[in-house]
């Protein structure tokens, strides 16, 4: 499936390998049947992720607005339908418009060294997109979706990003660990870029709008908060950082130096592992040997399994394994079995778990399977899906003749948005994270709150 690196719980983030190459049969023929799957139930249309090229898609709806920061769940509602009012009205023109469509691109790293990266991520694009499709679209548009496969390559994100800018008007939840190319070609323009931005050129660019945003300044991923509340509950002292040798992955996990220092967390030890053909028997020892009593990775899936694996070889944990906000979802638990056990993971979103209490929840589960059936729902598939209701938001905000110019003006006034109760309430304008958020773990095979019982701790 996917072999990812994560560039950052906030941007912060990620092969029976680290970043490997060693895909079964079985993940392969997911991935494939994942990127067959339709786009839409409703119509016939079908997206493809061409090598790199364009590909049709589905319409979009709108979210409400943000719900004010609270330790309580929010008592969660489906995005709504526009108002009856709202109908298409001639504006300027504009690449992507039309008096019923809205264009929007997605560019992902969907095959090359590490296949599948940005699948999920798309995939939650497409399903909000069909979500909205339901619902009429946006003031009588349809929003459509483009994707394209980067192939892991910086050079062909910012080619195809700057051939689809001719054609879209907006680029919405793209996935990749290379999007510093499409920085190149976005600086400079006025084109809305609401992508879960993973270097930190894309990170930087005042037209990105992030769903899970970090100050570009602080050189950090954002999660002292939450690594300060794992110092307390279990006495932490002496943490290790793990990143592979890939360029975003190894500046976000050194990212974690500055959230260690503010949390109060003496760094002892940094580990890089080879992209392939990575073992970790050596740093486990090592760690044991340092007293290491907290583990940071920003490995992708697979090689965070593996670091898993060793540990249960070796007999020896640390306190904590915090793997982050990629560790989420269903793969990490199939690929590291047993040696999930334990596992933390820090999220600013609501989880799968919460959907019986969380109509925001139950309505993304809903949409995403019937997209994408058999698919993996992990932490990307909901920033993808955040995005594109980010972005739909935006759109309805700027009314019945929406420019480029508008739907960005409308974006920098989304200083407290959760969509529709999917999220803890964050701010993507200022690009400041979350300061609300929770724990889960791995207990009995599978993930769970660990704190708090309900909703989001915050401050």
């Amino acid at each position: 499936m996917r072999q990812r690196w994560w560039a950052v719980v906030a941007v912060a983030a990620l092969a029976a390998t680290a970043c490997g190459s060693r895909l079964s049969d079985a993940q392969r023929a997911a991935l494939r049947a994942s990127a067959q799957a339709p786009l839409t139930t409703t119509t016939g249309a079908v997206a493809t992720t061409a090598p790199p090229g364009p590909a049709a898609a589905t319409p979009a709806e709108a979210a409400p607005a943000a719900a004010p920061a609270t330790t309580a769940p929010r008592a969660a509602q489906a995005p709504a339908a526009p108002p009856a009012a709202c109908a298409p009205a001639a504006a300027p023109p504009q690449p992507g418009l039309s008096a019923t469509e809205v264009k929007i691109a997605n560019v992902s790293t969907i095959s090359g060294p590490v296949p599948g990266f940005g699948k999920t991520g798309q995939n939650g694009v497409k399903a909000y997109l069909n979500y909205l499709r339901s619902q009429g679209g946006v003031c009588g548009r349809q929003v459509t979706l483009v994707t394209s496969d980067d192939r892991l390559d910086s050079g062909v994100n910012r080619s195809e990003t700057e051939r689809l800018s001719r054609e879209v008007f907006a680029f919405v939840g793209g996935t990749a660990p290379t999007d510093d190319g499409g920085a190149a070609a976005l600086a400079g323009t006025n084109i809305p870029d609401v992508s879960f931005a993973l270097s930190e050129p894309r990170n930087a660019l005042p037209d990105n709008f992030s769903p899970n945003p970090v100050d570009p300044a602080c050189r950090c991923n954002g999660t002292d908060h939450i690594l300060r509340t794992l110092k307390q509950t279990y006495g932490l002292s002496r943490a290790a950082i793990v990143y592979p040798a890939q360029a975003v992955a190894r500046t976000r996990g050194l990212a974690y130096k500055n959230d260690l220092a503010a949390a109060g967390i003496d760094l002892v030890a940094l580990y890089e592992a080879p992209l392939t053909g990575a073992t970790y028997t050596g740093f486990v020892n090592d760690m044991r040997d340092k007293q290491v009593d907290l583990v940071i990775t920003t490995l992708e899936v697979n090689g965070m399994a593996d670091l898993a694996k060793a540990f249960a070889t070796a007999g020896w944990q640390p306190k904590v394994k915090y793997f982050g906000a990629q560790a989420y979802g269903r793969e990490f638990l199939s690929l590291a079995g047993p040696a999930a056990e334990g596992t933390f993971a820090g999220l600013t979103l609501a989880v799968v778990e919460d959907r019986a209490t969380n109509k925001a929840v139950d309505t993304f589960v809903s949409w995403y399977e019937r997209t994408n059936p058999g698919a993996d729902i992990d932490f990307f598939a909901m920033l993808g899906w955040a995005s594109a209701d980010l972005f739909a938001t935006a759109l309805r905000a700027a009314g019945p003749a929406p420019t480029r110019d508008s739907v960005l003006q409308a974006l920098r006034a989304q200083t407290k948005w959760d969509g529709a109760g999917l999220l803890a309430p964050r701010n993507p304008a200022g690009k400041q994270r979350p300061s609300c958020y929770l724990i889960a773990t791995v207990k009995g095979g599978g993930w769970q709150r660990a704190t708090p019982a309900s909703g989001f701790t915050c401050g």
